[in-house]
């Protein structure tokens, strides 16, 4: 016992020491920041893919999640934050580190790093206060995120990967009261992910996006208007790629283990067909519907269903992301016309080791025309189904 008690007086007076050692300003910023994130791996099997002729193991179809047999590290996040908080005149930052597959997948490059946010956060003394984000930030579009734990299912939406991954500009938010919140911003362009750091603008021209929130029913519906349009095409301001979504969420005080959201999307790009990637062309468009429910059972078990509509037209490589994952002569093998449609199932262990989730999915996508397989076999299979686990440990 005597020895356990100089133990902790030792420890205790060796946390003294150091404490003394660092410097007032380092140990003011420690206090002042949090610093969270979470490690997401995976095992995956598909039937009905091939993979391509560059990666034998991969589901060409699928942008994110497209593992055809076997394990992988999906993401490995890092966030570093202060706060605003409640003052009137508060200031903080954030910044957010991804490694993975996935931000492999969203920058386009082989380095699996990807600075997903990075910005400075303050608050203007005006009304209720208005709050501004200038930097980098996860984009206002879609329901479905970059962070896997905020996602009910494993595998993301088709619907996820039209819309745009981050923006580089300033972002303003204000609420009004305790019905109607808004956001605006100004940024370089629809999607800046190139290089993971870098900012992808290819042209002078900036974007504007938005978004309008109605809160009804005391919290239990949620109605989020999303839009974001601009000039996107390389070298010159002319023509423009807009997307319109809407979000609603409902959770009823008649069962709160029940959550359901539905997500509705419209996307075009004039002067620009993004299977030739010539402008002048017949404009690229798509549009789709996704539905989510989600029931929670047990403090530590929950389940979750979405089915997916999309159409495109015109634009078969917004599809598979915006990250440059296809060039415009692999998007002509999926042809520019068409439709895919998934329906996906999943449970969850909810925190069932502290901090830690298994989750368990199985989905099946199909599509006209046939765009499963791989470039040396043809992209013959019009269908494709998935199992998947994955395990994600949140700190």
């Amino acid at each position: 016992m005597t020895g356990l008690i100089g133990s902790y007086l030792l420890g205790g007076a060796l946390a003294a020491m150091a404490a003394e050692k660092i410097a007032p300003k380092t140990l003011q910023f420690l206090e002042a920041t949090t610093i969270s994130g979470y490690v997401q791996s995976s095992y995956q099997k598909a039937w009905g893919a091939k993979g391509t002729a560059g990666d034998p193991g991969s589901t060409p179809a699928r942008f994110f999640n497209n593992n055809r047999n076997g394990f992988d590290i999906d993401q490995a996040k890092v966030t570093l934050e202060k706060p605003i908080g409640d003052e009137e005149m508060g200031a903080g930052y954030r910044v957010d580190l991804l490694y993975g597959r996935d931000a492999s997948r969203i920058t386009g490059n082989a380095s699996s790093f990807f600075l997903e946010q990075a910005y400075v956060q303050f608050r203007l003394p005006v009304g209720t206060g208005v709050d501004v984000k200038m930097g980098r930030f996860t984009t206002l579009v879609g329901y479905e995120v970059i962070d896997a734990p905020a996602n009910w299912n494993y595998s993301r939406s088709f619907l996820y990967t039209t819309q745009p991954f981050t923006h580089t500009g300033a972002l303003l938010s204000y609420k009004w009261n305790d019905l109607v919140d808004t956001q605006f911003g100004v940024v370089n362009g629809y999607s800046d992910t190139a290089g993971g750091v870098g900012v992808a603008d290819n042209n002078s021209g900036k974007s504007i996006t938005g978004r309008l929130g109605v809160t009804l029913l005391g919290g239990q519906l949620v109605l989020s208007t999303i839009g974001i349009a601009g000039a996107e095409h390389a070298g010159n301001n002319n023509g423009t790629r807009w997307v319109a979504n809407e979000v609603i969420t409902y959770n009823p005080d008649w069962n709160k283990k029940w959550t359901f959201a539905l997500e509705g999307i419209y996307g075009r790009d004039t002067r620009m067909d993004m299977a030739t990637g010539v402008a002048g062309t017949p404009e690229a468009m798509w549009w789709g519907v996704a539905g989510y429910t989600k029931y929670q059972w047990l403090p530590h078990f929950s389940t979750a269903l979405r089915a997916e509509s999309l159409d495109y037209n015109g634009s078969a490589l917004s599809i598979f992301g915006w990250g440059g994952a296809f060039a415009p002569a692999t998007v002509a093998d999926f042809g520019a016309k068409g439709h895919v449609e998934s329906l996906t199932m999943s449970c969850a262990f909810d925190n069932i080791w502290r901090n830690l989730t298994p989750r368990l999915e199985v989905r099946y996508d199909r599509a006209d025309p046939a765009i499963f397989g791989n470039a040396t076999d043809g992209f013959n299979n019009n269908g494709i189904f998935t199992a998947s686990l994955d395990i994600i440990y949140a700190f």
